[in-house]
């Protein structure tokens, strides 16, 4: 292979980490966005009424939602700014990094988005086997805010998704398996 031909290997190496680096920032702003939406929306929701008050920080559910969004809204940024900031060449330490971390925060705000689904659903239907009665019939705006937060957490699930395939993508193409 001659030089010309490396030159243009190297080039479209280079416009593929470009592509890449672009996608993933974007994929991981948005995430930030919505996290933050989800969480503010989500913090934000309570109500008093002729019936009593209600707040998030009365279930646990939603409380475990509100910290696993800051979590994955402050992991996001970070590695945002680390990817956009600290353009230096792919090593295997920050590949492995940013896949392990990427991970643990897909199934962290999964986790909190199924909890939170769980408590959204027994809030609007409730559980009469056990006497818990719909509260969404006393407590309307309540139900709906938290169902917009949860929808939000779950599109930020999708969007970690998509960050986990391409971290693993680029692990698993990039280095071999550790060998033992």
């Amino acid at each position: 292979m001659d030089k010309a031909d490396q030159n243009a290997i190297d080039g479209s190496a280079l416009e593929l980490n470009r592509t890449e680096r672009t996608v993933e920032t974007v994929l991981r702003v948005a995430s930030m966005a919505l996290s933050i939406v989800g969480l503010v929306i989500m913090i934000k929701n309570s109500i008093s009424n002729d019936y009593g008050s209600l707040s998030y920080s009365n279930l646990g559910a939603f409380k475990y939602l509100v910290n696993a969004n800051g979590v994955c809204a402050a992991y996001s940024l970070f590695s945002a700014v680390a990817i956009v900031v600290i353009p230096c060449p792919i090593s295997k330490l920050r590949v492995w990094t940013l896949f392990l971390l990427d991970q643990v925060v897909t199934y962290a705000v999964l986790a909190a988005g199924a909890v939170g689904a769980e408590t959204v659903y027994l809030t609007y239907k409730g559980n009469l086997s056990i006497t818990w009665s719909s509260a969404c019939d006393y407590y309307g705006v309540f139900c709906h805010k938290a169902l917009v937060s949860v929808l939000l957490t779950f599109l930020v699930t999708a969007l970690y998704i998509l960050l986990s395939l391409i971290s693993s993508y680029r692990l698993f193409t990039r280095f071999e398996a550790p060998k033992q």
